[in-house]
Order: C-alpha cells, then sequence, then structure tokens
C-alpha cells in the first residue's frame, strides 16, 4: 500500500510510473472525488474483484457500492474524514448482488490538479485465512477442548483428584475462571458438603470401569441454583498398567429441565384460565374415585355456562374468553383444600369435592350458582349468565369407576339444561335409560331419513273474513315400524342435537311444496324451520331447490320462523330473511308473544304473517289480559300491514271472538286436525264443490 500512496502524495496529475504501479497491483484500489463521491480512477483488482466494468464505474459514486443501511455511515466517514489514515471494516456490493466484508484505509490526495481520496481495500477474506493458520499452529487437543459446547474436565485420580483439564464450558457452567480451578481439588469448587458427594462420584465411576451419569442440583459461584449432569469414566490407560485419569462431560441443564416443567404444566392445565385441564382430571379422578368410600364419599360436579355461545357471538371471543377467566376464579374461590377444580373446554368445568352429605353437596350448588348469578364485568358493561350443573356421587352413583362415575355427571348435566338450565341435578338410573333410548333412537333416525319413514300431515289454515281454506300447514310425522306414528316433539329435539333436522328439513320443504304444486292456486303451504336450519349455509339454496323442482309459484310458500332465529346470530338471519321475502316467499313470525323482543324483531324485519301462540287463545274467553293481547296483535297486524293468525282454536267461543276481534286467518282442532295428504286433498274437493254450490 505504501508504494501508491508515495506515488500519489506529491503528483498533480498522474505519471506513467503511477499508472503502471497503480494498476498492477494485487489490492483492489480507487480515487474518488471526496465532493461528488465519483470514482476518477480504478485498479484492475478493483475491477475483478467487485465485477463491475469501467464504463459501469465511470457512472457510479462510491455509494453505488454499499447497502443502502451503510451509505449515510459512508456520507459522515467523508465529511468527517473519520476514514482517513485507519482501515475501517464495511460491507460492499459485488455488481452480482453479493455482499462482502472488507477493511479499507483512505488518504488524502492530489489527482488532477484538486483534492481526492484514495481507497485502499483488503477482502477480508484473507484475514480469516490468517486467523486460520494462527488457530492450526494450536495443538489439536486444546483446540477441541476449548472450544466444546459442553464442559470437558479431566482429573488425576493419583494426585487427590485435581483437575489437570478444566476447559472454558466448564468455567462458564460453574461461574469459575479455569486457570482458578486447575491444580486444584474440588473442595476448592465445592462447598464441603457437595465436594464429598463429588469425590464419592468419582469413586464409583472410577471402580465401573464404563461412564457413569449423575444429576444433581447445585450452586453456581454467584450462589444460584442450578441442575447441573455429569458423565463421569476413567480414561483407558496403556496396555498393561492401571488408569489414572478421569474423564467428566459437564452439562448446565437447569433451563432444559425448567422447559419440561413448563411443559409439562402447560400439558395439564389450561392455558386460558390456568386451571387442570381435561387430562389432568381425568388422571386424577381415577385415583380418587378407586378410593372413595361410603365414609368418604366423593361429589363429581359437572358444569357448564348457559348460552355461552351467545355471548361469544355477540360481543366476540375475547369477552368469552373472559367471561371463563372470572367463572374460574369464582369457582376456585369456593373451593376448600382438598378440592379440586378443572376446565375440560370451552365452557365446560369439573369440580371434585370430599362432602359426606346430599345436604351439604346442595348448599354447594346452591352458593355454585349465587356465585355464578352474580354480573360478570365485560369491559365495563355487567354480563348475567346462568350454569347448569350434574352432579354424581361416589361411590352411590359409580363404585370405584372413574369413567362411570364421569358419565353419570354428564347424564345429570344434561337432566339440567333439559329442565330449563340455570339449576342442578343429582344422577338418578333412569336418566342412563333415557341416554340408550336417545341413542338409539338417533341410529333410527338416520334409517327412517334412508328408508323414507318420514311422511307429511297437513292441517287447514281458514280464512274467517270468507270462511274458506287459506292453505295448510306441513307438519312432519315418523311412521316408526314398530312403534307407528312418532309425534315430532318426541324427535324433533334429538334431530336439532344431531344435525340430523337438516336433511330432514330439506326433505319437509321438497314435500311440502311438491304437495302444494298439486292444489288450487290460491292455497299457500306453510313449512316450521329451525334455528338449526337457519344456520346452516344451505337453506337458501335447499328452498330454492325445493320450488324448482315442484314448480311452485314462490309466493304461495310461508316459512315460519320464532324469535330465537334472531337470538342465535342475527347478523345471519336478517340477511337471509330478506333473501327469502326477494324471492317472493312470505315469512311469518311463529308463537308470537311468548320471548322477550318479539316487538323489537317486528320493527327489524317487515314479516308477512303473525302467528299468535295458543296460550294466548286458550283463555281469550275468560281472561281479559289475553283478550287485551288479542286485540293489540290484531292493531300490530294491521299497523304493519301483516296477516294475523291465531293458532289452537278449539271451540266456538273462541273462533267467533277471533272473528269479531278482526283476526285473518285461524287454525286448531275445531276447525281441522293435522291430516295426511289424501284426506287434505279431499277436503280440497269438498270446499271446491261447496263454493261451485255457493256460486
Amino acid at each position: 500500500m505504501s508504494d501508491v500512496q508515495d506515488a500519489l502524495q506529491p503528483i498533480d496529475t498522474p505519471n506513467d510510473d503511477f499508472q503502471s504501479l497503480f494498476a498492477t497491483h494485487p489490492s483492489p484500489m480507487w480515487v474518488y472525488d471526496p465532493v461528488s463521491l465519483r470514482f476518477l480512477i480504478v485498479n484492475n483488482a478493483a475491477v475483478d474483484l467487485y465485477g463491475y466494468s469501467r464504463q459501469a464505474y465511470a457512472e457510479m459514486t462510491v455509494l453505488d457500492i454499499r447497502p443502502e443501511r451503510e451509505r449515510q455511515r459512508m456520507r459522515d466517514a467523508v465529511q468527517g474524514r473519520t476514514d482517513m489514515e485507519r482501515a475501517e471494516r464495511w460491507t460492499h456490493l459485488k455488481a452480482n448482488g453479493e455482499t462482502l466484508e472488507v477493511r479499507t484505509y483512505g488518504r488524502a490526495v492530489r489527482f488532477n490538479g484538486r483534492d481526492a481520496i484514495l481507497a485502499i481495500v483488503q477482502d477480508r477474506t484473507e484475514v480469516n485465512a490468517a486467523q486460520k493458520q494462527v488457530t492450526d499452529t494450536r495443538s489439536l487437543l486444546d483446540s477441541i477442548v476449548d472450544n466444546l459446547p459442553i464442559g470437558v474436565f479431566v482429573k488425576d485420580m493419583e494426585a487427590d483428584g485435581r483437575y489437570i483439564l478444566f476447559n472454558e464450558a466448564c468455567g462458564a457452567i460453574v461461574g469459575y475462571d479455569p486457570a482458578d480451578v486447575l491444580h486444584e481439588e474440588g473442595k476448592e469448587i465445592f462447598d464441603r458438603k457437595q465436594a464429598l458427594a463429588v469425590r464419592e462420584q468419582d469413586a464409583r465411576a472410577f471402580r465401573s470401569g464404563s461412564p457413569v451419569s449423575f444429576e444433581e442440583t447445585t450452586s453456581h459461584a454467584d450462589g444460584t441454583a442450578q441442575i447441573l449432569r455429569t458423565v463421569k469414566r476413567p480414561l483407558p490407560a496403556p496396555t498393561g498398567s492401571a488408569p489414572r485419569y478421569l474423564l467428566g462431560i459437564l452439562q448446565d441443564v437447569t433451563e432444559e429441565r425448567s422447559v419440561e416443567s413448563r411443559l409439562a404444566y402447560m400439558a395439564m392445565h389450561d392455558a386460558l384460565t390456568g386451571l387442570p385441564n381435561r387430562a389432568f382430571f381425568a388422571d386424577y379422578i381415577q385415583r380418587e374415585a378407586a378410593q372413595a368410600t361410603a365414609e368418604k364419599p366423593l361429589a363429581l360436579l359437572y358444569l357448564d355456562v348457559d348460552h355461552f355461545k351467545h355471548i361469544n357471538d355477540s360481543k366476540g371471543h375475547a369477552a368469552g374468553d373472559a367471561l371463563l377467566c372470572q367463572v374460574a376464579s369464582r369457582l376456585t374461590g369456593l373451593l376448600d383444600d382438598g378440592d379440586i377444580v378443572a376446565r375440560l373446554g370451552g365452557d365446560e368445568f369439573a369440580i371434585l369435592l370430599r362432602l359426606k352429605t346430599r345436604a351439604l353437596i346442595e348448599g354447594f350448588a346452591e352458593r355454585l350458582l349465587k356465585a355464578l348469578a352474580e354480573p360478570f364485568d365485560l369491559d365495563g358493561v355487567n354480563e348475567h349468565v346462568t350454569c347448569s350443573i350434574g352432579i354424581a356421587i361416589a361411590p352411590e352413583h359409580a363404585a370405584s369407576d372413574d369413567d362411570v362415575l364421569m358419565r353419570h355427571a354428564d347424564l345429570a348435566l344434561y337432566a339440567a339444561k333439559e329442565s330449563g338450565r340455570s339449576t342442578y341435578r343429582f344422577y338418578r338410573p333412569e336418566m342412563r335409560l333415557q341416554a340408550e333410548r336417545r341413542h338409539m333412537l338417533t341410529a333410527e333416525l338416520h334409517e327412517a331419513l334412508l328408508k323414507q319413514q318420514f311422511e307429511l300431515h297437513f292441517q287447514p289454515i281458514v280464512r274467517l273474513d270468507a270462511d274458506g281454506l287459506a292453505g295448510f300447514e306441513a307438519l312432519i310425522r315418523w311412521r316408526h315400524p314398530v312403534r307407528g306414528l312418532i309425534s315430532p316433539v318426541e324427535f324433533i329435539p334429538i334431530a336439532e342435537e344431531t344435525g340430523l333436522i337438516v336433511p330432514i328439513g330439506e326433505w319437509v320443504l321438497r314435500e311440502a311444496c311438491r304437495a302444494a304444486a298439486a292444489w288450487p292456486g290460491h292455497l299457500k303451504i306453510a313449512v316450521n324451520i329451525s334455528v338449526c336450519q337457519f344456520r346452516h349455509n344451505g337453506l337458501l339454496a335447499a328452498v330454492v331447490t325445493a320450488l324448482d323442482e315442484a314448480g311452485l309459484n314462490p309466493e304461495r310458500l310461508e316459512i315460519e320462523v320464532t324469535e330465537s332465529v334472531f337470538l342465535a346470530d342475527v347478523k345471519q338471519s336478517l340477511p337471509l330473511l330478506r333473501a327469502l321475502k326477494e324471492l317472493g316467499i312470505r315469512i311469518a313470525i311463529d308463537d308470537f308473544g311468548t320471548g322477550y323482543s318479539s316487538f323489537s324483531y317486528l320493527r327489524a324485519f317487515a314479516f308477512d304473517k303473525i302467528k299468535l301462540d295458543r296460550s294466548f287463545v286458550a283463555g281469550i274467553e275468560t281472561d281479559p289480559g289475553n283478550l287485551a293481547i288479542v286485540r293489540a296483535v290484531v292493531g300490530i297486524g294491521s299497523g304493519f300491514n301483516a296477516t294475523t293468525l291465531a293458532e289452537g282454536v278449539e271451540t266456538e267461543g273462541q273462533l267467533q271472538r277471533l272473528k269479531d276481534e278482526g283476526f285473518s286467518e285461524v287454525q286448531g282442532f275445531l276447525l281441522g286436525k293435522p291430516m295426511p295428504r289424501a284426506d287434505a286433498e279431499a277436503l280440497i274437493q269438498s270446499e271446491a264443490l261447496r263454493l261451485l254450490a255457493v256460486g
């Protein structure tokens, strides 16, 4: 480098000596303008190393061979002359985009009559090669031992177990400088108790003649506890002589054991609430149930939050998670020592109690219901929820069998939900029989769908203004091959639980539309649609398919829904109802007056028909309150331009009162029970003959 520097410093114009020396020098070099930062001259080595052509260099600045992150640093260095007369590390860019780690040396020169900077580049590859040569001069053993990531030591057992090798990793693990440990005994590192334990380990390993592993908790030099794993074995001795040295491999496994502990905890605990999870609880109850006796019984409580999905749907999953955490906290606060609560998943929790009498268990269940009845704070808004609880007792309900105990608690929980929720139920043997019957009925429902055992019955709907047929409501029946005709009250809830309501509902739609297509054009067909069907994405397509296959005018189809459709998911329900109405289908709200928000839904959606629930019709002749509701519904129907229909008409007095009050349509046993299709068509025929005779 000095030859080029000496040749450049005194000249204003490049001479032949400079040109020759500069061009052929093996180090990449260039001269650049400190103001414009443009290259003024570049030697052959720089062209070869970087891959840019001389024409390219003529258009480039020294910033162009640097990554974006280095350019400001280069500007600052040129402005402040901080890289002059000293070697600096830089990252440069080759023409092909590769980066190059270099050292550059800068020096101020005069070039062609102006100030310039000479930059001499050293590829760090050469430096690395030099460092490698230095490293290679060390002994192979020192290189291996000093650079191992695990601790390695050797003891001379004929010199009281003094350390003759103690690598850097060992020093880092125990917190001592290897230089301070060499030629010392273990008592210089460990306290007296630990030193004695180490000596015993050494003797055991030396006697065994094979690797022996030890793991123990010790103290680091700074006093912190750590877990060390050591493998020791005697070093083989020359033939004919006894071993003298003991080789040790040392590892700090503190973090590893901590991670294992955390993973074990996570595997057995719920990440959201911190409670034991289903796996932990199943293992725990398996041990405890086997030990339950009449004198020391166990009570297993299964509970879930009633209508938890509504919280998730309306307020989002974050609010749902917050609610579950608060529920977990309240449950934990109710427990005594020896009791346990776990989150089984979703909104399901389990509690294991050591209460001796049913009265005490009932008292706990009452306290639990009361605790969860208090409002929950979800982002500053008070939310009220309830829970359902199922209780099974060991050994009374399951002697030493945890699986049976858990199944019985689950059956009791199901019974609590069936009883209206927000309550608790103890297991009873008949619950198992009911469960078995539900299971059998579910299997038979699948078979009924495949073997076409369902049929439709049709209940007449009568117009009060003309005393004529307005249409029919389609009602499904199941003609069981053994049990005969089964009411939908018995099998529809199971169909909804299992999801079979979707294909069954599609069958009802197809059959109802097919039947109505054969009737006179003024008669309508009404079909009930459940919440489960509304949640299914294929409902709209199923309705369109049923109409197309039957060739039925959409205006002759009435879809009946209850308020629960809105409670399920109003964001999904309203667009679907509007889409159905745009097809020309009439939409009726069923069981009107029995829900909490019927009036608000009338404002949200323009129903074509309002069906007054039969409970209000039953007392119309004697109860002034029911009569007031009837009159109110007539007014509402008039205000919303909706047809009004009263269900459950069973007496002439009810019929006359509804006619007097201005109801549009009625249906009930007085006017006709649900009947097979053939009977419905016979009724249509007789109605036609009556009208013909009148005409």
